[in-house]
């Protein structure tokens, strides 16, 4: 066997054992679906500062996947069959339309859809499946075929991983203000005049330990998620240092993209991967605070990581297909002597 032979066939040993290790490196993450969330969030942090969390949708900052597809004809139907158009406000319409989720259905079991938007928002209608992202993105959907502008905040319990929640804000153009609602859970923010609050200033308040934000029901015979106002403050406040944005609003949009109807029906995972490989999927941006710096500090530790795994891998996969091809040549050089 000649030198150019080894020295090939060593060439594609090593780089396959480094490709390898590479991606082994990704196991602690694929463990559990909570990791699997953390890695996803890692994946798409948004870097910015604190002022890109107080945006108006007069001032969309860059990067926030703003919907520009048209909403499903069944979501425009919904919309004119709850009469929103004839409502007073934008915050009437955002009641309504958490009514009409949590009180299509006589039971309502909270347990995950995982599926496209037009399902998701027929089974929390008509069986009262659904937690609280199903019901945060038909949510979503809803409030923008009548015209509210929306976006999500999240929180979470585990380092920015998948043990948390989700909840959504719409814009109230009556008043020129965000008001957060927690559909899933039936509540609402208000403080001592009695106007529901933004996401930002219930943080604030937890924050300050302030005693005058009250919570109300959003409808006033569906269950409370947390049961009491009590367990509700105990549950909000567990994760109250580790807030993020969900950086877009373009339910439609995701639910359209080719990578994800391609892959969703293989696995949410495989999904979601999809949608950041096509730029659909929504970053996230996180409120950064001193009480938070050592999460922060972690997400972004799992970010670099994550990105040594890509240009690694993707180096150690260029040296193996060139020695592979190398290795062959060389190889069929060394037989073609042996035949003279």
């Amino acid at each position: 066997m000649s030198e150019a032979v080894r020295f090939w066939r060593r060439g594609v040993w090593i780089s396959l054992l480094v490709l390898v290790g590479a991606l082994l490196s990704l196991a602690p993450y694929l463990s559990s679906s909570t990791e699997m969330v953390r890695m996803r969030n890692a994946l798409v942090l948004v870097a910015g500062n604190e002022g890109d969390l107080a945006w108006t949708p007069a001032k969309v900052p860059t990067g926030f996947l703003l919907e520009s597809a048209a909403p499903y004809p069944e979501f425009v139907a919904a919309v004119s069959r709850l009469g929103l158009a004839a409502m007073p406000s934008d915050w009437e319409r955002a009641v309504a339309i958490s009514r009409h989720l949590l009180g299509s259905s006589p039971t309502l079991s909270g347990g995950a859809i995982q599926s496209d938007l037009l399902d998701s928002y027929r089974r929390i209608v008509g069986a009262g499946e659904g937690y609280c992202g199903d019901f945060v993105r038909v949510f979503s959907g809803l409030a923008m075929a009548a015209g509210i502008p929306v976006r999500s905040w999240a929180f979470s319990f585990d380092g920015f991983g998948g043990h948390g929640h989700v909840w959504v804000e719409i814009w109230n153009r009556n008043i020129g203000s965000w008001q957060l609602l927690d559909v899933f859970n039936n509540n609402y923010f208000v403080g001592v005049d009695g106007v529901p609050l933004s996401a930002l200033e219930v943080h604030a308040s937890m924050r300050a330990n302030a005693t005058t934000v009250r919570l109300m029901p959003l409808h006033p015979t569906a269950r409370s998620g947390a049961g009491t106002p009590e367990r509700a403050w105990d549950y909000y406040r567990r994760g109250l240092d580790e807030w993020y944005a969900v950086w877009g609003n373009n339910v439609f949009s995701y639910d359209q993209a080719q990578l994800v109807r391609t892959f969703g029906s293989v696995s949410r995972a495989l999904e979601q991967l999809g949608g950041i490989v096509q730029g659909v999927y929504p970053g996230v941006r996180i409120l950064e605070e001193p009480n938070n710096r050592r999460q922060v500090e972690a997400i972004q530790s799992v970010r670099s990581h994550l990105l040594w795994v890509g240009a690694t891998g993707a180096a150690a996969l260029l040296v193996l297909l060139v020695c592979l091809v190398a290795w062959w040549t060389a190889g069929r050089r060394l037989a073609a002597r042996g035949a003279r």
